[in-house]
C-alpha cells in the first residue's frame, strides 16, 4: 500500500499546473497581436511604396500637345511721347541762305539722239517729261539746278547739254564728243549747275536741253534736281 497523498501537496502541483496554463494561454493570446502588428507594418509599408511609384509615375510629364490657335490681337497701346528735335536743316548755297524747297526726278531709259537734227537745241523734255520742272517760288528766291547723265558714243559723235529757266536765262554745257582716230563705244558721264538771279515770286520751268553736233549719241541713266533759295 501507498502512504496516502497530503491534501498540502495536492494543492502545490494543481497551483503548478494552473500556472504553466495560463502562461501559456497568454503566449497564445498574443500571437494574433503579434500576427496582426506585423500585417499592419507589411500594408504600412506597401502603401508607402506604392504611393512613392505612382507619385512618380503621376509626376512624370506627358509629351507636349499641339500648339493652340493664336489670340486675338489686343487694343493698340498708347501713342509715345514726341521725339526729341532734330538737326538743323542744310545750309544754303552761301552757307547762310535757306532751303525751301527741293524737287529731284530721275529716270534711265535709253535714249538715241541720231534722229534729232544737227546743231539744234531741243528739250529733252520731248522724249522724257520729267526732264522739266515747274516750281513755284516767294519773291526774291533763286533756284539752284543741277543735272547729271550718262552717254554713250561711237567715233564720230558728239553731244552738248545745258539747263535753261524760264527759256531766258542758260547755264554753261557740258560737251562729249569722240572722234577719229578712236573707235568702239564710249560711255561718259557729265554734270551741270546753275544758279540764278533773284527771281519775282510765281511759276518758273526749268528744262535740261541737249544739242546733237554729230554722231548718234545716246543718254542713259539721267538725275534732274532744282532747288528753291531764299537769300537772307
Amino acid at each position: 500500500m501507498f502512504p496516502p497523498i497530503s491534501k498540502k501537496r495536492g494543492v502545490v502541483k494543481l497551483e503548478k499546473e494552473r500556472k504553466r496554463s495560463s502562461k501559456k494561454k497568454k503566449e497564445q493570446d498574443k500571437y494574433p497581436w503579434k500576427v496582426l502588428a506585423l500585417a499592419l507594418a507589411i500594408g504600412l509599408l506597401a502603401g508607402v511604396v506604392g504611393g512613392a511609384l505612382t507619385t512618380q509615375i503621376l509626376a512624370k510629364p506627358g509629351p507636349q500637345g499641339e500648339q493652340g490657335p493664336a489670340g486675338e490681337t489686343g487694343p493698340q497701346g498708347p501713342q509715345g511721347e514726341t521725339g526729341p528735335l532734330g538737326p538743323q536743316g542744310i545750309a544754303g548755297v552761301n552757307g547762310t541762305d535757306s532751303i525751301l524747297q527741293t524737287i529731284q526726278n530721275r529716270n534711265d531709259t535709253e535714249v538715241d539722239f541720231g534722229t534729232y537734227t544737227s546743231m539744234q537745241w531741243y528739250n529733252m523734255s520731248d522724249f522724257d517729261s520729267s526732264m522739266e520742272i515747274a516750281i513755284n517760288v516767294q519773291q526774291n528766291s533763286r533756284i539752284f539746278a543741277q543735272f547729271s547723265a550718262t552717254h554713250t558714243l561711237q567715233p564720230p559723235s558728239s553731244v552738248w547739254v545745258r539747263i535753261v529757266v524760264d527759256n531766258n536765262y542758260n547755264s554753261s554745257r557740258y560737251v562729249h564728243s569722240v572722234g577719229p582716230p578712236a573707235s568702239g563705244t564710249y560711255t561718259m558721264t557729265g554734270h551741270i549747275e546753275f544758279l540764278t538771279d533773284l527771281l519775282n515770286a510765281g511759276l518758273h520751268r526749268i528744262n535740261v536741253q541737249f544739242l546733237r553736233e554729230s554722231g548718234s549719241p545716246s543718254i542713259l541713266d539721267r538725275t534732274f534736281t532744282v532747288i528753291e533759295i531764299a537769300s537772307q
